[in-house]
């Protein structure tokens, strides 16, 4: 188990059991959360994890080496857990797609999160969507593993429709990849909405798409 706190503005370690790489990997993506990646440097990782900069540049040879294994591990990293938790779900399709909607909000907004067996200070969804966002569009170095995240999640959601039909729940002549479209499309669109609009409570906006899915889909 490792223990993560802040102590002012800096990130500490209570107790370490993991290896360095994974250690400079988990300080890099948490002081990116807090600061944006852009705004992390190597001797800020090198403060807050400990270990001396040779160290640091033994696993990995400058930043951008840093940003695709910190994507790999925390966002591209997730989608198989997230698909397992999915499939091992003994619930109607419907069920499952409100588990989605939810889980993408409270996956990150934890103290404590499947990050390493790690105790974190309060990662909000935000910082998480805000720094994904940004990685994006700041280094398209990355943008490949982007949407070959995005392409396996279009497959498994096919895949959950394709499944559903056969079990009778919802209607056999829906059209899966228009289905997959506003699924994926009302998952972005909620987040947005969620975080730019304060008027609108989470329950509001997952029920509301919700029952328009489930208004396309039932039999």
């Amino acid at each position: 188990m490792v223990f993560i706190y802040y102590y002012g503005d800096k990130i500490q370690y209570m107790k370490l059991d993991m290896n360095n790489k994974d250690k400079i990997l988990e300080i890099a993506f948490l002081l990116s959360l807090k600061n944006g990646f852009d705004r992390v440097s190597i001797k800020q990782i090198q403060e807050a994890s400990g270990l001396a900069a040779g160290s640091i540049y033994y696993y990995f040879e400058n930043k951008d080496e840093i940003l695709v294994a910190m994507f790999n591990k925390y966002v591209s990293g997730q989608i198989p857990l997230f698909k397992e938790t999915i499939r091992n779900l003994n619930c109607s399709f419907i069920e499952k797609l409100r588990f989605i909607f939810t889980h993408k909000i409270g996956f990150f907004d934890k103290k404590e999160t499947s990050l390493n067996d790690s105790i974190m200070p309060e990662p909000m969804y935000e910082d998480y969507f805000v720094l994904s966002m940004s990685i994006y569009h700041q280094y398209p170095e990355v943008r490949p593993q982007f949407i070959e995240m995005h392409n396996d999640l279009n497959d498994f959601y096919h895949e959950l429709i394709q499944e559903a039909i056969e079990k009778g729940e919802i209607r056999d002549d829906v059209d899966i990849k228009t289905l997959v479209i506003l699924i994926q499309s009302s998952l972005r669109g909620y987040l947005d909405l969620w975080l730019n609009q304060s008027e609108f409570s989470i329950e509001e906006l997952v029920e509301a798409n919700i029952s328009m899915i489930y208004e396309v889909i039932k039999k």
